[in-house]
């Protein structure tokens, strides 16, 4: 797998450059790493990389740092020492329940992540994909849970709604949400900062990018801090893309639950706007495409 590690997302961090061309509209704009967000990128951004001895030897250094247990190597890292280390705020965070309100029960039965993450999924495949959705092999609910696909499962409402919800809709919890970020970088340039709110949040909008593996008309969100001046420190209008994306973002929580609050009745979702993506939830600082996920109520059953 070491072959095929130089190309993968763990070690290019590519998924956050393609990002921020994508809202700069300049594929040269990380080229120069000493101003604008290429600066950004190399303070921030780069920092993100992981070696294989980060994962297999130490702790990852953007995290603590130091060896997990002197000089052993470990084939299978610890889930609690490396992948929480760099993903603890979120979905790591959210699976072992140190963020949000209660564990994943996958984690409860003892699961860790790569129980459903394929070694491709860390080690890359040798294509440089542009992010983490574009993986071939991305774990699927389904995987696992093939008889609770629409028409095969004797649980009625997986039959109801077939292709319609994602999974995490019904199932997912409260997740990390952060709002308003931006950036102080040092006197010196040599180290940057970064400061945002944080709102545990659960939200449903519309998914408008479906594909063959995403076919579903609402799915569970989470909202991206980054705003139109969040790099301002760097330079001005550094991000004048920003309006095209929408920065409540598809999420697949990692806090997975048999029975959730939204999935105790039928009309714990359907009528329930307090769930839904609103134009209330949106500020000025947000995206203006978040628009276009914001999505109908479900209308209320029996009344």
């Amino acid at each position: 797998m070491t072959d095929t590690f130089a190309t993968s997302l763990h070690a290019t961090v590519r998924g956050f450059s393609n990002s921020l061309i994508e809202f700069s509209g300049d594929p040269n704009a990380l080229d120069d790493l000493h101003k604008g967000l290429g600066e950004v990128y190399k303070l921030n951004c780069m920092n993100c990389h992981a070696s294989c001895g980060e994962c297999h030897v130490s702790r990852p250094d953007s995290y603590a740092g130091g060896l997990i247990d002197q000089h052993k190597f470990f084939s299978t890292p610890p889930m609690d020492q490396t992948c929480f280390a760099c993903h603890g705020m979120r979905n790591a965070g959210e699976f072992m329940g140190t963020v949000g309100f209660a564990r994943d029960v996958h984690y409860e039965m003892g699961m860790t992540c790569v129980d459903c993450h394929a070694v491709s999924n860390f080690h890359g495949t040798g294509t440089a994909y542009d992010s983490m959705w574009d993986k071939p092999t991305l774990p699927s609910c389904s995987d696992c849970h093939g008889d609770v696909l629409s028409g095969n499962s004797e649980i009625k409402m997986h039959n109801v709604h077939g292709d319609a919800l994602a999974c995490q809709v019904c199932h997912g919890q409260a997740n990390q949400n952060c709002f308003e970020c931006h950036v102080t970088i040092a006197d010196d340039r040599q180290s940057l900062a970064s400061h945002s709110e944080t709102r545990i949040l659960f939200r449903i909008g519309l998914n408008t990018d479906p594909t063959p593996e995403r076919p579903y008309k609402y799915v569970a969100l989470r909202h991206m801090p980054t705003t139109a001046d969040s790099f301002i420190e760097a330079g001005d209008n550094l991000l004048p893309n920003f309006d095209e994306k929408a920065n409540w973002k598809y999420s697949p929580t990692h806090n997975i639950q048999r029975s959730t609050f939204q999935n105790e009745s039928c009309n714990a979702c359907h009528g329930n706007p307090r769930i839904f993506l609103s134009e209330k939830d949106l500020r000025e600082t947000d995206s203006k495409a978040n628009w276009e996920i914001v999505p109908p109520v479900p209308a209320a059953l029996g009344r």
